[in-house]
């Protein structure tokens, strides 16, 4: 067993290594604490520097982004589809193919979501001083490579609000797959069922023309509440032909007359009914003209519908129009009896030298027998300065 004696160098030993490693801890502090404060005081400097840079950027990247955005905005569906590829950073951390994205939604209503399979993305709002568009920012590769697919592969990559302006800009006949692909939007497939569970079974050509001639904001509200609604009704149905009607669909408006008649003929006032009339023309249902002459309604509305009525009977309108002669010409089905002005001053002519009775007829615009009877001539032979009474037409 070692003595206590022979223990004291190793007991100095140790005391010596504990103190050295006491001052070499604290050494180390010192130098850590140093170099902290002087990467942190460095980063201050850098980080201030950075945010400066950031603050002139905000305001290039409002004037950058309105020049993009203006030039980007006018491009084709074509062009925008082409420029899908394109991974040259612009600004803001959005690249060419993000802009191009985001106008095609944004003015050529391409479905990002159909193109996506519905999955979700992110979306952020991108205005400038006279443009604004949603931008997805985040999307991967694959993603872009199943838009551009969609978007060159499908006859319509369009929502349902793209659709309705394709089916404005056309005439009907609408090409079958337009149709198809319309009927298939949860706007125009309720609406179709609306029509069709209240017993009226349009074409679907024939729908489609007919909500094609209205508004879409009509379209999509009426959509809507017939998704809430637990029935479909045919209130629901007239209130939609009307206001198509009103927005200037003839489709709508001879649909509305050839189902609910007696509705516009006593629930539309004056100007809706003249409204209607204008709209349709010669195509107004007689009966309703009919019920419009028969009914207490205004000179003007009246007017209207007697005007079409001849129209309809390929003859001439009367230069003054009679309510009565016009209730027995097409509720009666008589012609009124011809006024006769008995009062009013026979035209003479006198004869001159060359005069026949052909002659004078032609210029006056009667006939030769109107003259011979109206004069008793009992031949062609004339005199000169003899007078001659010309009849009225």
């Amino acid at each position: 067993m070692p003595t206590p004696s022979s223990r004291d160098p190793w007991v100095k030993k140790a005391k010596w290594l504990t103190q050295a490693l006491i001052i070499s801890g604290a050494l180390n502090v010192g130098l850590l604490s140093t170099f902290l404060y002087l990467s942190l005081a460095k980063e201050k400097s850098v980080l201030s520097v950075e945010l400066k840079n950031s603050s002139e950027q905000a305001t290039l990247t409002s004037a950058g982004m309105e020049e993009l955005l203006s030039s980007c905005s006018n491009l084709s569906f074509e062009e925008l589809v082409h420029r899908l590829s394109d991974r040259k950073h612009v600004e803001s951390g959005l690249s060419e193919r993000d802009l191009a994205l985001g106008c095609l939604v944004s003015f050529h209503h391409f479905n990002i979501e159909r193109a996506l399979g519905g999955y979700p993305v992110e979306k952020r709002q991108l205005t400038a001083t006279h443009k604004s568009l949603t931008v997805f920012p985040g999307l991967a590769d694959y993603q872009f490579q199943a838009i551009i697919s969609y978007a060159k592969t499908e006859r319509w990559p369009l929502t349902s609000e793209g659709l309705f302006y394709e089916i404005q800009k056309r005439e009907p006949p609408f090409e079958s797959s337009l149709v198809e692909a319309a009927l298939l939007t949860p706007e125009f497939h309720f609406i179709h069922l609306l029509f069709t569970k209240t017993g009226l079974h349009l074409k679907k050509d024939h729908l489609i023309t007919l909500l094609g001639q209205g508004k879409w904001e009509t379209i999509q509200k009426t959509s809507q509440h017939l998704r809430a609604a637990t029935n479909f009704t045919s209130e629901d149905r007239r209130d939609l032909l009307v206001k198509l009607t009103q927005e200037g669909s003839k489709v709508a408006a001879k649909v509305l007359l050839e189902t609910d008649l007696n509705y516009c003929s006593k629930h539309f006032d004056n100007e809706e009914v003249y409204s209607l009339c204008t709209l349709l023309g010669d195509r107004t249902p007689a009966p309703f003209l009919k019920e419009m002459i028969t009914a207490a309604r205004s000179e003007a509305v009246w007017q209207k519908a007697a005007a079409i009525l001849y129209e309809q009977a390929a003859e001439e309108v009367p230069e003054r129009l009679n309510l009565d002669d016009v209730q027995m010409r097409f509720i009666h089905l008589k012609t009124p009896p011809r006024v006769v002005l008995s009062k009013q001053k026979p035209k003479t002519y006198k004869v001159a030298q060359g005069d026949s009775l052909w002659k004078i007829a032609r210029n006056h615009n009667t006939s030769v027998q109107a003259l011979r009877k109206a004069n008793h001539l009992e031949s062609d032979r004339l005199q000169i300065g003899q007078e001659l009474i010309i009849p009225w037409n």
